[in-house]
């Protein structure tokens, strides 16, 4: 029987470790940012959860498909432009020695910016997140452009 190439798959581990390491750092350059203007981000951070975005006669809606976060590592935040949603899934393999057969479920931190493409009212928002899905919606007819954090329940 033919051992696995530990070498191999320890060197894979540790490269996506310092690249989600290197992500957050520039997450978090961004944050403590002393300039007026922000540094600039790609507007997908690490990985990238599936999102959908709809509107309807009164609401702008996002949904987002982010299994196994707790609420405390998720961020939503909105300047009345953007929607931002970012946060960090933390691995839930045991710390131990393992063999992966597959490595599917991604973690690390990650970030969605959501062009808001209508005026919507940042303080009358509501939030769900509830079986794996967030939930966040904005009633439409904003009237200022300030930056506000939304609560994550």
């Amino acid at each position: 029987m033919r051992q696995p190439d530990n070498s191999r798959e320890s060197i894979g581990l540790v490269d996506r470790e310092f690249h989600n390491i290197r992500e957050l750092l520039e997450m978090l350059m961004s944050e403590m940012s002393p300039t007026k203007h922000r540094m600039k981000m790609r507007p997908n951070l690490g990985w990238t959860p599936p999102t959908d975005v709809y509107e309807t006669e009164t609401e702008f809606i996002v949904t987002m498909d982010i299994a196994g976060m707790d609420p405390n590592d998720i961020s939503v935040f909105t300047d009345g432009q953007v929607l931002t949603i970012r946060g960090v899934r933390k691995e839930v393999a045991p710390r131990c020695k393992k063999q992966f057969h597959k490595m599917e479920i991604q973690v690390g931190p990650f970030q969605r910016l959501i062009q808001l493409s209508i005026p919507v009212d940042g303080s009358n928002t509501f939030t769900n997140y509830a079986n794996g899905l967030l939930e966040i919606r904005l009633k439409k007819t904003f009237d200022g452009r300030k930056k506000r954090s939304i609560e994550v329940e």
